[in-house]
């Protein structure tokens, strides 16, 4: 709800203010009264209203003076001036303080109304856009968290972040979509983590968390991704403990990082084996042993999950990404991407990367 202030030096203008105009059906829960500026500056102390309706020509504090004064205070709400017709200079220089709207008097109340309607739809939107803002940077925090316990198999931790991140959702109005967003991110997050610390205990779950990403798609009310985002704390969590603390630390780790440095040249055993200075035959007999499977495998999923983290990102052009992972156009880029996700990066995009 938002909140009123009407200045004026005459009782009757005030009073006619407060009562023809439809403060409630606005939005305005409260309405103050002030006889002039320095009374209004003293009841804005510390505590600025939404909107402010003041009148120009006052006693001790005119209304120019007010504006400005509020100007240079930090307010930065909205204002109208009322006017009478030898009042313009004023006026003029009022909007010089980012006032957009005037009256003038006798004061027409239907005009005002209408008026005063399409600034609380701007504060209505603005409100909005400040509590997007708002989740956006809340979220960002227990998305870490819930990550985090679950990793660190805190499984109590997680389930209270999530009940956090629901919490704020409501509190700040986000609809349905904004957390099925939030969820899709997460889950690639989730599958990036994993398959930097096992690339193939990753693989070999994988299906869990496609699976997850196709009923991500349905979700359809806040229980439903309520649940899909508890599943995948407990997946994590599971996943972890079973984790053999031995697994992934061979021979072939220690070339994980200059495969992800170099994704977008032309890999291939015969690449990596010039930089290491191991035969490719070799490689490609320790690699299999070491993770039980195909070093193209392994070198497709690493290029997929990149490309697929870097299309949520909707300032990447998707021929880009697919430059950014070694392929030489969009057609070769899309067909692998959907060989391997079941869609095309375009496709998948439109789904998931949000609008």
């Amino acid at each position: 709800m938002y909140e009123a202030l009407i200045v004026d030096d005459e009782r009757m203008i005030r009073e006619d203010l407060k009562d023809f105009v439809n403060w409630q059906d606005y939005g305005f829960s409260k309405v103050r009264l002030a006889r002039h500026g320095v009374e209004a500056m003293e009841i804005t102390e510390g505590a600025f209203p939404d909107l402010i309706l003041a009148d120009i020509n006052m006693p001790k504090m005119n209304g120019l003076e007010l504006i400005r004064g509020l100007r240079e205070q930090g307010f930065e709400g909205h204002f109208i001036v009322i006017t009478a017709h030898g009042e313009f200079e004023y006026a003029r220089q009022a909007i010089s303080f980012g006032v957009k709207e005037y009256i003038l008097k006798p004061i027409d109340f239907a005009k005002l109304n209408q008026i005063v309607r399409l600034i609380s739809e701007e504060l209505k939107e603005e409100r909005g856009k400040g509590k997007d803002t708002q989740f956006a940077l809340i979220s960002k925090g227990l998305i870490r968290d819930i990550l985090q316990a679950a990793d660190s198999l805190r499984r109590e931790d997680a389930q209270q972040a999530i009940e956090t991140l629901f919490e704020k959702c409501l509190t700040l109005e986000q609809p349905l979509e904004a957390l099925v967003i939030l969820l899709q991110n997460t889950i690639v997050q989730a599958e990036t983590m994993l398959n930097d610390r096992n690339p193939s205990y990753y693989a070999s779950q994988q299906s869990v968390f496609l699976d997850l990403m196709t009923r991500l798609k349905e979700c359809g009310t806040f229980a439903e991704t309520r649940n899909l985002f508890d599943q995948l704390a407990a997946y994590i969590s599971d996943f972890i403990e079973t984790l053999d603390s031995s697994e992934g630390k061979g021979e072939f780790s220690h070339f994980k990082r200059l495969i992800k440095e170099h994704l977008s040249e032309d890999i291939s055993l015969e690449w990596l084996s010039q930089r290491v200075h191991m035969s490719a035959n070799y490689l490609s007999v320790a690699f299999k042993k070491e993770t039980g499977e195909n070093f193209n495998d392994y070198l497709t999923r690493e290029k997929m999950l990149f490309a697929r983290s870097l299309l949520l990102q909707r300032d990447k052009k998707i021929n880009k990404v697919g430059a950014l992972i070694g392929y030489a156009n969009y057609r070769s880029f899309s067909r692998a991407f959907k060989n391997y996700f079941g869609c095309s990066p375009s496709d998948f995009r439109d789904k998931y990367s949000g609008h």
